[in-house]
């Protein structure tokens, strides 16, 4: 009968998770076409393999070397193919997939270490995690990485238990760690590498230590990652060199100020991330760890390796001189898992603990109670822009612009947002109840139904909204409907933000990348068509504006919210005059 009960938990958590799943990443993947700058230069490299088949190495827009392996880009690719075409969901559907899997990982770590119970809660953390959710439906190759990160150490530590014995789960290990290479350089090797030595260093295991180091896997790792680096660097020479190696890993993690890459922030830049981030499960963290440090919780391997995984991800990052949000992405399975557990654990003994679920319970009353005025003041015909203004002064301009979008999403959605208000409000509520009477396994059950109504909310409405002011998508809907097959058609790519566009054109078009005098002059002496920023043609045609006439312009104002394009005819068309 236990077996059975025991079959019947783990058949309905799995459905659950993927039901979950399913609902958080796969519904979105269509939902907003790209709008920033980092999908249209993965979606690129996509293109490029899926339209020319350069699997090896494939250039962007057949020229530019790629800035990260194409372990990514083979699955969007192969994603493309099954389905028949390249689609934004396509290409995206790699992070989705991954996500899942990852979720799935993580519930069977957490059943082998602890128990159904957290291990179950564990995951759901994980997938309504904001940073994991968002990435779950990002065509970027960070979901990719750390779902091999998070494989690999999960089949080390199955190995360190003796769950998985024998050559083949060795094996395993070392095929994954060689996989994760190509997932985004090095740093696949490196963070699970720390990992795995700092635990076997501290649990004193020389002999497992060894075992690792000397095992003819490791020959395996290096033949999978370096085979790739090797065949790149003699087909990209020094200029691969330069991109992949020395800008995008050293200089990324070791070089300040001129020469180093972008996203400079000082080492504290992670601290309010991790919490803000993680929200609204990161409320617990600060009592979970204050009580495992009391409780000398560390003492017990598996709570050892997991709080190592989480700080050698979060210190190795908080080291590097480039600094994103998202780079923290590997640490929230551990996280996660660690949080899950705590809240699971049956009891309230502790004093920590029960401070820890008193406060979070007392915040879930003034959450529920403002959600509960804010719910009576837009019922009442007040709107969202009131309500939203107090915030608008605390944001960057473009920042502010999102808001503003925000605002007329949220007026205009009233069908979803005053039944998302009521319910939230109920939902907070019933939080704090649980949590005030401390059955904080209810509480989080509460939490995650929050945190999944919160995501269809913003993935649903207000990402679409954003992305349809942002996107040029439309604009290039309309170029390609307009101009004929034997019409020239250039990219001035100066001043902005051009990848997007070279997706949505769907094939190599040919960037002229000049001066513009240089440009205006070719303008003088073609009746070609170009797409350019509209500042640019602006000074272009300061002096020509009767002759330069705009034949289109973007309502998508770009990445940064400030530069719509135009497209134009050169002077020879006879247009204007």
């Amino acid at each position: 009968m236990v077996n059975i009960n025991s079959r019947n938990v783990l058949v309905l958590h799995l459905a659950g998770l993927v039901f979950l799943c399913g609902i958080l990443f796969f519904s979105f993947l269509d939902w907003a076409p790209f709008f920033d700058k980092g999908e249209p230069r993965e979606a690129l490299v996509v293109q490029e393999i899926f339209a020319h088949g350069d699997w090896l190495f494939p250039l962007k827009w057949g020229k530019e070397v790629p800035s990260k392996p194409p372990l990514f880009h083979w699955f969007a690719a192969m994603a493309s193919k099954a389905w028949g075409g390249l689609t934004e969901a396509t290409v995206r559907f790699p992070s989705a997939l991954f996500a899942t899997v990852g979720v799935l990982s993580l519930y069977f770590l957490g059943r082998r270490l602890f128990d159904p119970q957290a291990a179950f809660l564990g995951a759901i953390i994980l997938s309504t995690s904001v940073p994991y959710q968002s990435m779950a439906i990002s065509a970027r190759v960070d979901m990719t990485l750390t779902f091999f990160v998070t494989l690999a150490l999960v089949i080390f530590y199955l190995i360190y238990r003796n769950d998985l014995t024998g050559n083949f789960a060795y094996y395993c290990f070392y095929f994954i760690l060689g996989i994760g290479i190509l997932a985004k350089g090095p740093v696949g090797l490196v963070l699970p590498g720390m990992v795995i030595f700092s635990f076997v260093g501290l649990k004193k295991r020389w002999d497992l230590l060894s075992r690792i180091s000397l095992h003819p896997g490791v020959i395996l790792t290096l033949v999978i990652g370096m085979s790739w680096y090797g065949t790149a660097l003699m087909r990209g020479g020094e200029d691969f060199f330069n991109r992949q190696l020395l800008h995008e890993n050293l200089a990324r993690f070791f070089v300040y100020g001129e020469g180093g890459s972008g996203h400079q922030k000082p080492f504290y830049y992670y601290f309010p991330y991790l919490i803000l981030g993680g929200l609204p499960w990161s409320l617990f963290l600060p009592f979970a760890m204050v009580q495992w440090f009391k409780d000398r919780a560390f003492s017990k391997d598996s709570i050892l390796f997991l709080l190592l995984w989480v700080g050698i991800v979060f210190f190795f990052f908080s080291l590097s001189a480039g600094k994103r949000a998202i780079y923290l992405l590997p640490l929230y399975p551990p996280l996660s898992l660690l949080i899950g557990l705590w809240l699971a654990q049956p009891g309230t003994e502790g004093r920590i603990r029960l401070l820890g679920l008193k406060s979070v319970g007392w915040l879930a009353v003034f959450m529920g109670l403002t959600m509960l005025a804010v719910f009576l003041v837009v019922a009442a015909g007040n709107g969202t822009s009131g309500l939203l203004s107090y915030f608008a002064v605390m944001l960057k301009p473009k920042d502010r612009a999102n808001l503003s979008i925000v605002q007329q999403t949220l007026d205009r959605a009233g069908w979803f947002f005053l039944p998302f208000l009521f319910s939230s409000a109920l939902l907070w509520l019933s939080v704090a109840r649980n949590l005030l009477t401390l059955n904080a396994r209810a509480a989080a059950f509460g939490l995650a139904c929050l945190s999944v109504l919160t995501g269809v909310l913003v993935q649903g409405a207000v990402m679409p909204a954003i992305a349809e002011s942002r996107s040029y998508k439309p604009f290039v809907t309309e170029v390609k409907r307009q101009l004929g097959e034997n019409e020239n058609l250039y990219l001035y790519g100066e001043g902005w933000d051009y990848a997007p566009v070279l997706f949505y054109l769907g094939d190599r078009v040919q960037v002229i990348r000049a001066g513009l005098p240089s440009m205006q002059e070719k303008m003088q002496e073609s009746g070609d068509y170009y797409i350019m920023g509209e500042r640019e043609w602006r000074k272009i045609a300061a002096g020509e504006a009767g002759v330069i006439p705009v034949e289109l312009r973007s309502q998508g104002t770009g990445p940064d919210g400030k530069d719509p394009i135009v497209l134009v005819r050169g002077m020879k068309s006879g247009k204007g005059k």
